[in-house]
């Protein structure tokens, strides 16, 4: 029975039987010995498969009591441990710094600073100092869409919000915190909307498939496809009917700025104080990754908004602003 056992074990370490699913074998005791791919490490397999193997033949021998094999398996386990850090140790130290300790990331960050010094070695007192942005930018999570890189501006120029999809929706109190710091502590002039073309989420919203609890998120842009289906259906192109609603949908959100009460008190102010142009002025921006540039929507809000001025107006002196 020990041989038998101990054949199943060597051929297990000479590779001969290692299925997919893991492998039981039972000791003396009935205890179960698990090996799998990914249970014990190939550079130290070896060690482990030998104190099982010597492990079953004192118990064998003894009748159970063989308090030297656990000994001897204990020392094997504590011998993997040891190859593992070891192995762990002789990987690159790029690729340990990179998954493990972020260490090209703050090493990047370093010589950014550096640079940015070399350049302007006033720079980090100016932007402890606080910040004066112009620009509220709201935008799509995408890794490829930086507020800053594709406006060409730096830290301190842009406050920015994003979500999936750059939607404004009214119960998201994340985004609102944005919008009323960005208009009565920040005082910006513009507020931007940008989407880009490839977006995820507008995929997902033309999709006929449960997403999910992220579905509650995507209906927002399903109402868009809803409020403009008649000229999104007339389009034959699934490609040109994507892009299309990721413009539609930069345009529907533009508006629901328009809705909230912090921009309307903060518009109205500023067309009583004479500003140059109504502040915050709203703009409609969609970014293609393909290209990197950066488009404006034509977006006639005066036309758009004036028919439901009596129905989101929320001032008794309804001036028209836009």
């Amino acid at each position: 029975l020990g041989n038998r056992r101990c054949n199943d074990l060597r051929r297990a370490e000479a590779g001969r039987f290692f299925p997919e699913k893991p492998r039981h074998i039972e000791d003396s005791l009935g205890r179960e010995h698990r090996f799998d791919r990914g249970l014990v490490r190939p550079d130290s397999r070896h060690f482990v498969m030998a104190a099982v193997g010597t492990s079953l033949l004192f118990r064998l021998a003894s009748g159970g009591r063989a308090p030297a094999a656990r000994t001897l398996f204990s020392s094997a386990a504590r011998l993997h441990s040891v190859s593992a850090e070891a192995a762990e140790a002789d990987k690159p130290s790029k690729i340990r710094d990179r998954y493990a300790d972020l260490e090209d990331i703050l090493a990047n960050n370093r010589a950014w600073v550096e640079g940015m010094q070399k350049n302007d070695e006033h720079f980090f007192r100016r932007l402890g100092l606080g910040q004066r942005p112009k620009y509220f930018y709201i935008g799509c999570a995408d890794s490829r869409v930086p507020a800053n890189e594709i406006m060409g501006l730096g830290p301190g120029e842009v406050f920015v919000h994003r979500n999936v999809a750059n939607l404004v929706v009214g119960t998201d109190m994340s985004l609102l915190a944005c919008l009323q710091f960005s208009i009565e502590r920040l005082d910006v002039d513009h507020i931007i909307v940008c989407g880009h073309y490839d977006c995820g989420g507008v995929r997902a919203a033309l999709a006929n498939k449960d997403h999910g609890p992220i579905e509650q998120w995507i209906g927002n842009i399903r109402d868009v496809a809803r409020l403009h289906h008649k000229e999104l259906s007339a389009i034959t192109d699934d490609e040109a009917r994507h892009r299309r609603l990721v413009e539609l949908n930069v345009i529907e959100q533009c508006l629901n700025i328009f809705k909230v009460n912090h921009t309307q008190r903060r518009r109205l102010r500023s067309y009583k104080n004479g500003d140059t142009f109504t502040k915050p002025r709203v703009h409609g921006l969609v970014f293609d990754p393909a290209e990197g540039i950066l488009h404006k929507l034509p977006i006639n809000f005066k036309a758009l908004t004036d028919p439901l001025n009596g129905l989101y107006d929320l001032y008794a002196d309804h001036t028209n602003i836009v």
